[in-house]
């Protein structure tokens, strides 16, 4: 494909060369109809006097050119000719410069004749003016009867014209093709000049890389056609730079996690290889390396989970979820914690309450909520979980004390690897399961946010995107065609809730 310079210059020059070519043409065409009608004019009159010339005498016509000084038609070959007939074509007189040579018989009136173009026996190329001619009564002055008419046709050579017209398309050709060649330079410059911002805006582009990402293309100095395109290319250089300064810190974060199970193995085997030890140290040891491996596989699997949340192909499947058993499976894993800890699950959630999304992605997120308020709601307090009333989608509200979690933790809640010092002292957490959370709601289409309220508790608000179809509390969902073989549509319930979200119950 040609460049977009290249099509420019192209397309410009080809209407340049159009407009000149019509210019030119119509030029051409006004000078050659102007010298035409100005040889028209000298031809008619030399017509016309020469019509006043012929005489009728005793029902006869003869042209009588005695005392008349016109020695153009007495040269053998001369540039004028005449040729005087009967309307049946018999000649009555010719002049010498015509010789033997035959002209068409076309005629007009005086007024206006008929004007023709011709070539001679000789090859003289001849322009004619032909008329019909009513004789005088040679004595008294007087017009003959009117179907006495002869026809007088008077030619001019036309080579001087022809000359003319030659030396004027040749000039015009010439001047076409030097103001052509001069559009294409200017043109040339033109494109060139235009497009420079362009190429410098390209040539920056192709600088940037991954170690130059902070770059920013200032829009003051770019044509306005530019900017939008200057203003979009920072917005994305920002947002590759944030992705690839994430990336660093969680790597960073990754290696500083995984650096301290490892050094404890490493610890352990050099301990075992130094020295002897008894069975009940070896046991310790193989204990101590378990621990520490599933350290690192508990962080490998959650590395694996925001892999997982992070790839653009994956398939979400919807498919009805009932969030009361949703909510029951995901709290069973942290159930035996929350107990040791004295807090208690307490939920709203009616048994018909249905969404139509992913189970096995809201199965994460639920999970990771329930583990988070299981290890860090204050002991003895409850996790109460409810639902806020929405027409279009559904939002599930997590409620908990909030603890040391203050204001000015709240938007680091979903970064990767961060928790607060205290958590920090407990190497079984990462720091990644809220943040996974939120990818994950991501994905469903909807969002997971956290505020601390006024009194202390902490609310993280998941809403959910819309059903494929709104319906009432006792209306029937229909599937697809195709699914399950056709079979009936199942009757479910939607998205209305009782008013009251939460119930309360003690300690």
């Amino acid at each position: 494909m040609k460049s977009l310079r290249a099509q420019l210059i192209s397309r410009l020059v080809l209407s340049g060369a159009l407009l000149l070519g019509a210019a030119g043409a119509a030029l051409h065409w006004q000078v050659r109809r102007a010298l035409t009608a100005e040889f028209d004019a000298t031809l008619r009159a030399t017509a016309q006097s020469l019509a006043t010339l012929t005489e009728q005498k005793q029902g006869k016509v003869q042209l009588e050119l005695a005392g008349e000084n016109m020695p153009q038609f007495e040269d053998a070959n001369g540039a004028e000719v005449f040729l005087l007939r009967a309307p049946d074509g018999r000649e009555i007189a010719r002049s010498r410069s015509l010789g033997f040579a035959a002209v068409a018989l076309y005629a007009g009136s005086p007024e206006a004749p008929v004007f023709f173009d011709t070539t001679l026996a000789d090859g003289r190329a001849m322009r004619c003016a032909g008329l019909r001619v009513t004789p005088q009564e040679e004595e008294s002055g007087k017009r003959s009867t009117p179907g006495i008419q002869v026809v007088l046709t008077v030619g001019r050579d036309r080579a001087q014209l022809d000359h003319i017209l030659a030396r004027l398309r040749a000039i015009v050709l010439a001047g076409a093709g030097t103001a052509l060649a001069l559009l294409a330079a200017l043109v040339h410059w033109g494109v060139r000049s235009g497009l420079a911002p362009l190429e410098r805006l390209g040539e920056s582009v192709a600088a940037v890389d991954a170690a130059s990402l902070a770059t920013r293309f200032p829009l003051e100095s770019l044509p306005a056609e530019l900017r939008p395109i200057a203003a979009r290319l920072n917005a994305l250089l920002a947002r590759l730079d944030g992705a690839f300064e994430r990336e660093r810190r969680f790597t960073a974060t990754a290696a500083h996690e995984l650096r301290t199970p490892l050094a404890e193995l490493r610890a352990l085997a050099e301990v075992n290889l130094a020295a002897p030890a008894t069975d009940a140290e070896r046991a310790e040891s193989w204990r101590d390396a378990l621990a520490a491996t599933l350290r690192m596989e508990s962080l490998a699997l959650r590395l694996l989970e925001l892999a997982r949340a992070e790839e653009p192909a994956r398939i979400v499947h919807r498919e009805p979820v009932v969030l009361a058993h949703a909510l029951a499976a995901a709290w069973r894993p942290s159930a035996a914690r929350a107990a040791e800890r004295g807090v208690m699950l307490d939920t709203a959630l009616p048994a018909s309450f249905t969404a139509h999304t992913d189970p096995a992605l809201l199965g994460v997120i639920l999970r990771n909520l329930c583990a988070n308020a299981a290890e860090h709601t204050p002991a003895g307090t409850p996790f109460r979980v409810g639902a806020a009333p929405a027409a279009s989608a559904v939002t599930l509200l997590f409620q908990n004390r909030a603890g040391d979690i203050a204001a000015a933790d709240i938007p680091h809640l979903f970064e990767r690897f961060w928790s607060k010092d205290a958590a920090r002292a407990d190497a079984s957490h990462h720091g990644l399961g809220l943040g996974l959370a939120a990818e994950f709601a991501a994905l469903l289409g909807g969002t997971l946010t956290a505020q601390l309220h006024a009194g202390g508790d902490l609310e993280f608000a998941l809403r959910l995107g819309a059903p494929p179809s709104s319906c009432g509390t006792d209306s029937v969902a229909h599937k697809p065609p195709g699914e399950d073989g056709g079979a009936p549509a199942k009757k479910m319930a939607c998205w209305s809730l009782a008013p009251k979200a939460f119930t309360h119950s003690s300690p």
